[in-house]
């Protein structure tokens, strides 16, 4: 599993997300061999065993380097994954690079992207959450798909301004929208504390999984992509390591 947010404000879009990537191992008999142990693409796995469900697998933690969020090259567009971290065969951010590959072009609009990225994905990959966001002439556009398509910045017709999260969900949501809420002004929040708040809402999560007792879905760098009017750019790349 995995923790992913955006966090919208007057000034910009910040998306940051965690970089564990776990995998889980069930065990098949060749005919006439031995049991072997071979992994499974992830999936949500947090699921306690009940009666009419089928059993949860073994889990590990493959690697705290997995990419889940996605800056597109043809449109100034970002993309945020989790649910399942290998789809078709790829990891996610190999699945959307031949996404954009084969699907995309200059002319694509946040909207399109969004539209296209549902088509293409979610005829085989109903697990998947994304988040896909940017600007279309100075307007920014923040998309949760899935298997619908929700524009999470407008409501009623007017702007909204707010944190959206998905994955490992339980730590922000206890935080932001339990009794009594931490109460947060984004209208008037700065770029550089949406960016701050970002970080600190993952970061939640991934201390928060510390003291639980269930495996930890959640760790690794935590990478935070921002998008504006005039540029969008990584503020934290595991790989880039860009010097904000």
């Amino acid at each position: 599993m995995s923790i992913m947010c955006s966090v919208f404000v007057p000034d910009g879009i910040v998306m940051a997300a965690d970089s564990r990537q776990t995998v889980g191992i069930t065990s098949v008999k060749p005919a006439g061999g031995q049991p072997i142990m071979q992994p499974t693409e992830p999936r949500i796995i947090n699921r306690l065993n009940q009666p009419g469900q089928p059993p949860t697998v073994p889990i590990f933690s493959q690697s705290d380097n997995a990419q889940k969020i996605m800056l597109l090259s043809k449109v100034k567009v970002g993309i945020s994954a989790c649910g399942m971290g290998i789809l078709d065969g790829k990891n996610v951010s190999d699945y959307i690079r031949t996404f954009e590959i084969e699907e995309l072009s200059a002319k694509d609009t946040v909207s399109s992207v969004a539209k296209k990225l549902q088509a293409y994905a979610f005829k085989f990959f109903p697990q998947v959450n994304f988040f896909v966001c940017g600007y279309d002439e100075d307007e920014p556009f923040v998309y949760t798909v899935n298997k619908e398509i929700k524009r999470s910045n407008m409501e009623n017709g007017k702007m909204r301004y707010a944190s959206i999260w998905s994955g490992e969900q339980a730590a922000i949501t206890k935080l932001l929208n339990g009794q009594p809420p931490m109460l947060v002004n984004h209208v008037l929040m700065p770029l550089k504390d949406a960016i701050d708040f970002a970080d600190f809402l993952v970061d939640l999560t991934i201390k928060s999984q510390r003291f639980e007792m269930k495996m930890a879905t959640c760790g690794g760098d935590i990478d935070i992509l921002v998008l504006t009017k005039d540029e969008s750019f990584w503020y934290r790349h595991k790989v880039f390591k860009p010097a904000r």
